[in-house]
């Protein structure tokens, strides 16, 4: 927007812009991009002054971090006067406001707001503001214009931030959950969409389940890495935000993101205020996500690299173990004599054979083509082992003799057993020495060697 005259209504069209990215749309680099280098504000908190453009962007940030909804906005009693041939200095109400009609909630707040202009080049840009209110419910900390309503930094319980903040908890897809900064941290709010969230009818129920303490809310897997968490943060600042699983009243567990602030009651006790949003679905998801891309679509078996990360972490915690590979002999002439949807068939009879045969604890995948493989951790008896190998090249035979018999496909397995941790390539390559072994002597059968 440049104009080297810049006639007197463009005075308030360049407010109406600042006001459009700031309150409405939310963007800190288009507001920002308003401002000259050396831009000066005051804003209507004690700490709200910035001397620079750079100071000013902090503040910019930690409001936004506090209080990201869009905001609606309307200038009243605008007036303007030119200072100088190339600057210019307005006055006028702005009355900021969060309307969700669905819910029947109108918020108002009202300041007044001065602004200077003033030509840079060809460009105009905002060089101060300064923003007062005429009531006194503003306290020292808060951010303008709207955090009152959601931090309540000296008394949580007075009476307009105590609506203000359950009408915005009304607009979270999450729930609101306060306690005393404490051991166990004892409850001392929750709001209704919270305790709808985990299942409970009332409030005296949710705090009768817990004990009175948040904590027990909380997964027992999860309580001391959250209070550790908790704890690093409020010793740095005065909020924190952790992911972690809330019990719910059914005993079903439920991920939530929470973000939470330190405050103080209003009986002089320390407290945190907290929003909690349920991101089971999104966690579930990546959780889903994560077990299809290791797993072998057509065996269902893990793929060759999520076989290898198991391993990689198993054989440093296992007391001793045993690797195989699998090659399915002959395999190619299923697929030639009767197809290759014959062929898929066979790797996942195989795959559903060896599913049957071992726990559920040793490590089963596909490292590709007809070659399978099996870690064993910690076996304790190599002999009863042995035996079940065998039993799967059997099994494997009568399956091959009753659907594909002119293929002649039989398995050959060759595997080492040893104490000491390996490279999953050295692994491999020592397995598939004795598995060679096994096919030049005629395959189909099962050798096992030390390491």
């Amino acid at each position: 927007m440049t104009n080297n005259a810049l006639p007197g209504s463009q005075v308030r069209t360049w407010l109406n812009e600042f006001c459009l990215r700031y309150f409405q749309l939310r963007d800190p680099e288009g507001t920002l991009a308003l401002l000259s280098p050396n831009f000066i504000s005051v804003g209507t908190g004690d700490g709200e002054v910035a001397v620079n453009k750079e100071q000013f962007h902090r503040l910019l940030r930690d409001e936004l971090q506090a209080v990201p909804w869009p905001l609606s906005y309307k200038i009243d009693n605008y007036t303007q006067h030119q200072r100088a041939t190339t600057c210019w200095d307005c006055f006028c109400d702005v009355h900021i406001g969060l309307e969700q009609p669905e819910y029947g909630i109108h918020v108002i707040y009202h300041i007044r707001l001065t602004a200077g202009f003033h030509l840079e080049g060809e460009r105009w840009f905002i060089d101060t503001m300064h923003a007062s209110e005429a009531s006194h419910t503003q306290e020292e900390g808060e951010f303008f214009p709207l955090s009152f309503a959601l931090q309540g930094t000296s008394q949580i319980n007075r009476s307009t931030q105590k609506e203000l903040i359950e009408i915005l908890a009304q607009l979270m897809p999450g729930g609101v959950v306060g306690g005393y900064v404490e051991d166990g941290f004892p409850l001392y709010v929750a709001n209704d969409r919270m305790l709808q969230m985990a299942g409970y009818q009332s409030y005296e129920e949710f705090s009768r389940q817990i004990q009175g303490l948040v904590i027990n809310s909380i997964h027992p897997d999860d309580r001391e890495f959250v209070k550790m968490v908790v704890a690093q943060a409020l010793a740095k600042g005065d909020q924190y935000e952790v992911q972690y699983r809330m019990k719910r009243r059914d005993g079903t567990d439920m991920w939530v993101h929470d973000i939470g602030r330190k405050t103080v009651a209003d009986n002089g006790r320390e407290a945190i205020i907290s929003v909690l949003v349920d991101i089971s679905e999104q966690i579930n998801a990546k959780k889903d996500l994560e077990k299809a891309a290791d797993k072998d679509p057509l065996t269902g078996l893990f793929n060759r690299k999520a076989g290898q990360n198991r391993i990689e972490n198993a054989m440093h915690s296992s007391g001793g173990y045993l690797f195989v590979i699998m090659d399915l002999d002959n395999f190619k002439q299923v697929n030639d004599l009767y197809g290759h949807q014959q062929g898929d068939r066979a790797l996942h009879e195989f795959a559903a054979l060896l599913t049957h045969t071992f726990r559920r604890t040793d490590i089963l995948f596909r490292l590709g083509g007809d070659e399978f493989g099996v870690f064993f951790s910690a076996p304790r008896d190599l002999g009863v082992l042995e035996r079940k190998l065998n039993s799967v090249v059997k099994s494997y035979q009568a399956l091959t003799q009753k659907h594909w018999p002119a293929a002649r496909s039989s398995v050959s397995i060759g595997g080492v057993y040893g104490q000491l941790p390996r490279e999953f390539s050295e692994l491999y390559r020592t397995a598939d020495q004795v598995l060679y072994e096994v096919k030049n002597a005629g395959k189909g059968a099962v050798l096992i060697r030390p390491l």
